[in-house]
C-alpha cells in the first residue's frame, strides 16, 4: 500500500509538470486581467496598501472611507500575485526591460500566477481521484480532463481568480475528506485554513462551508462527541476567516459585509432563477456543458461514484448545485464577457474527479467507451478559447454589431464566444503562419503605448494569444527564437511524460 501511495504522488506530480509547461506555453500574457485585484497586488508592493491607484471600475461604489477607492475583491488573488509582481520589478531593473506599456510585463508576471494555481489542481485531482478510486489510469485520465477539457485552461491564462478560487475549494475538500477518512484532525484544520483562503478569495466561497460541514455531520454521526470535535476544527479557521473578512471590509468601507459590491447596481441578486439557469445551462453564450462538454459526462459519473462512495457523491453534488443556485440569481450570472460560465469553474474539478469511478467499468462498455470521445471534444471546445483572446474577439464583434449589448454574447449565436472565437481561430492560424515564415507582411502595431491607452491590446487582435507571439510582433525577439520559447515548454512536457509514465508503469507492474 506505501508503494502505491508514492506511485500516486510520484503521478501527481508528474502531472503538474506537464500541465504547467503547456499552460506557460499557451499562456495569453497582459492584455486581459483583473485590473482591479492587479491594482492592489501592485499597491501592495510599492507602497504597502491596499487600495487602488485610482477608480479602476469608474464606479462611486468602491470609494471607501479615506477617499480612495478599493477593489471589490478579496485580498487573496492579489496576495497570491505579489511574489509575481515583485520578481517583474527585479527582472526589469537589472535588466533595464522596457516592453509594450509601462506595467506589461508587470501584469504577465501576475498572469503567471493564474497559470501555476490553475496547474496545481490537476495534481490534486490525482490525489483525490486516486483515494476515492484506487485506479490510477482513471486519477490520470479525471486530472487531464479537468486540465484541458474544460474552461480551467483558457481561464489559467488569463490574471482572473477563477484558478485561485479552484484551488482552494478541490484543496479545502481534499483536507476535510481525508481528515475524516483517515481520522486526521490536523487536515480538517487545514481544510478550514484554505476555505477560509479561498474566501478572501471569493466571497461566495464561503457558503461552501455549509456542504463540507454537513457532510462532517453525515459522516461522523454515530458519535456526537467526534461530531462536534471535527467540526470545531474545521470550523475555527473558517469562523477566522469570516472575521477577517468582516475586518476587511469594515476597515475599507466602513461596513463588516460591504466589499465594494454593496452600493454597486451591478451586483444584486435580482436574476429570476429559471432565467439564470437557461443562461448557465442552455444560453449559446455561456451554457456550461456546451463549453465544458465534460462536465455534462460527470455528471452522469457522479452516479457511478455514488455507488462506490454514496456520501462523498452526495457532498460532490451538493457543491456543484450549491454553486449554480447562488451563481444563478446575480445580476451578472455569465461574469462578464466571459468564454463560458466564469464563476462556476471552481466546481469543475467536482464533475471531473467522478470520471476515474467508470475506470471500473468494464472497458467495451458504451460508457467507458465515449470517455475519449466527449474528452476530445471537450478539449476541441476549449481550443478556441485558448488560440484567441475572447476579449478581443468580442470588442471586435462589438464594435461591428448594430446596437450591441452584452445581451447578444449571452443569447444569440452570432455573439457566442465558441462561435466568434473559432471563426477567428480558423483565419488567425494560417495567418500566423504566413507572418512567421515571412510569407504575409506582419500588421504594422505600436511597440510602445500609454498606461491609459484602454485598447493597446486591440491593435494585436490579428495574433494568436501566445506571450511568445507578442513577443516577436513586438520585436523582442527573432522569430526562431521566440517559436523556440513557445516549444520549449512543451518539449519539456513531452519528456516529462515518456519518462515518468513509463518508469510508473514498471513500478506498478512490480507491485503486482
Amino acid at each position: 500500500e506505501r508503494a502505491a501511495v508514492v506511485s500516486s504522488r510520484r503521478a501527481a506530480g508528474v502531472v503538474f509538470g506537464i500541465v504547467l509547461c503547456v499552460y506557460l506555453t499557451t499562456t495569453g500574457g497582459s492584455y486581459a486581467t483583473d485590473l482591479a485585484s492587479y491594482e492592489v497586488t501592485k499597491n501592495l508592493v510599492q507602497r504597502g496598501s491596499v487600495a487602488m491607484s485610482y477608480n479602476v471600475l469608474e464606479t462611486e461604489a468602491e470609494r471607501g472611507l479615506d477617499g480612495q477607492y478599493y477593489a471589490p475583491v478579496g485580498i487573496g488573488h492579489p496576495l497570491v500575485g505579489v511574489p509575481f509582481y515583485f520578481s517583474s520589478q527585479v527582472f526589469q531593473r537589472l535588466f533595464d526591460v522596457r516592453l509594450g506599456k509601462p506595467e506589461t510585463l508587470d501584469k504577465a508576471a501576475v498572469v503567471v500566477g493564474s497559470a501555476v494555481a490553475a496547474a496545481l489542481c490537476a495534481p490534486l485531482v490525482v490525489l483525490f481521484a486516486w483515494r476515492l478510486t484506487g485506479n490510477l489510469v482513471g486519477s490520470l485520465f479525471a486530472a487531464f480532463a479537468l486540465a484541458f477539457g474544460t474552461s480551467l485552461w483558457p481561464y489559467s491564462k488569463f490574471g482572473f481568480n477563477a484558478p485561485l478560487a479552484t484551488l482552494c475549494l478541490l484543496g479545502a475538500t481534499y483536507c476535510v475528506w481525508i481528515g475524516v477518512r483517515s481520522k486526521q484532525l490536523t487536515m480538517l484544520a487545514w481544510g478550514g485554513i484554505v476555505l477560509a483562503y479561498g474566501l478572501l478569495t471569493r466571497h461566495e466561497l464561503g457558503i461552501m462551508a455549509l456542504p463540507l460541514a454537513g457532510w462532517i455531520v453525515m459522516e461522523s454521526i454515530d458519535d456526537r462527541k467526534l461530531v462536534l470535535r471535527r467540526l470545531a476544527v474545521f470550523g475555527l479557521p473558517v469562523a477566522v476567516g469570516v472575521l477577517l473578512w468582516m475586518l476587511y471590509n469594515y476597515t475599507r468601507f466602513g461596513h463588516p459585509f460591504d466589499t465594494g459590491l454593496l452600493r454597486d447596481p451591478n451586483v444584486r441578486f435580482d436574476t429570476p432563477i429559471l432565467v439564470g439557469l437557461y443562461g448557465l445551462l442552455a444560453s449559446p453564450g455561456r451554457a456550461w456543458f456546451l463549453y465544458c462538454p465534460i462536465a455534462a459526462y460527470g455528471v452522469a459519473a457522479l452516479w457511478l461514484l455514488a455507488r462506490r462512495d454514496r456520501s462523498t457523491a452526495i457532498l460532490f453534488g451538493s457543491q456543484v448545485c450549491l454553486l449554480l443556485a447562488v451563481i444563478c440569481r446575480m445580476h451578472q450570472w455569465d461574469g462578464g464577457e466571459s468564454y463560458g460560465p466564469r464563476y462556476l469553474i471552481p466546481v469543475l474539478p467536482f464533475l471531473t474527479i467522478p470520471l476515474a469511478a467508470s475506470f471500473s467499468l468494464n472497458k467495451f462498455s458504451r460508457f467507458r467507451r465515449l470517455l475519449p470521445v466527449i474528452l476530445m471534444l471537450s478539449v476541441l471546445v476549449q481550443l478556441p478559447g485558448v488560440l484567441v483572446d475572447y476579449s478581443k474577439t468580442q470588442n471586435t464583434f462589438a464594435r461591428q454589431a448594430e446596437n450591441y449589448s452584452i445581451e447578444m454574447s449571452r443569447y444569440t449565436w452570432s455573439g457566442a464566444p465558441l462561435k466568434l472565437n473559432t471563426e477567428a481561430a480558423l483565419i488567425a492560424i494560417p495567418r500566423n503562419l504566413a507572418y512567421l515564415t515571412g510569407r504575409m507582411a506582419i500588421p504594422p502595431v505600436s511597440r510602445t503605448g500609454e498606461e491609459a491607452q484602454r485598447d493597446f491590446s486591440q491593435q494585436f487582435s490579428f495574433s494568436l494569444d501566445f506571450w511568445w507571439l507578442y513577443l516577436f510582433y513586438l520585436g523582442v525577439l527573432p522569430v526562431g527564437f521566440a517559436v523556440m520559447c513557445g516549444l520549449l515548454p512543451l518539449i519539456l512536457a513531452s519528456a516529462i511524460a515518456v519518462l515518468s509514465f513509463k518508469r510508473i508503469h514498471l513500478s506498478e507492474r512490480a507491485m503486482l
